[in-house]
């Protein structure tokens, strides 16, 4: 039970992850043309693990997450997560404009053209 609530956590958290950085589209291709390769991802994962445990904390899921990434229904589940969240997300809202572009448009709109400024 407790795997599977686990599972579930991190499914949640890559999904998110991916989508409030909006790497929809990539993140789902790449998840795509290399869901192959999951297993022999993990196991390597498994054979760098003492170097990398080495560099975190004590009490570290590193080897629950490699468990992790050798299934790959786990893989699609993050697939199906991902689009349920961006299925959800409004799409309306336009992303924020830096200064310089707030700039440019606004000169633009007061010559009615571009100024070459």
């Amino acid at each position: 039970m407790e795997e599977n609530v686990y599972e579930q956590e991190m499914i949640d958290k890559i999904a998110s992850t991916i989508v409030e950085r909006r790497l929809s589209v990539p993140a789902v291709l790449f998840m795509e043309v290399l869901k192959p390769l999951n297993f022999f991802g993990a196991q390597t994962l498994n054979f760098f693990g003492p170097l990398i445990e080495s560099f975190l904390k004590k009490g570290n899921r590193y080897y629950d997450f490699t468990a992790f990434l050798e299934k790959r229904e786990n893989i699609e589940a993050i697939l199906r997560r991902v689009e349920e969240m961006e299925d959800a997300r409004p799409h309306n809202k336009r992303p924020k404009r830096g200064r310089r572009q707030k700039k440019i448009e606004a000169s633009y709109n007061e010559s009615g053209g571009l100024n070459d400024r």
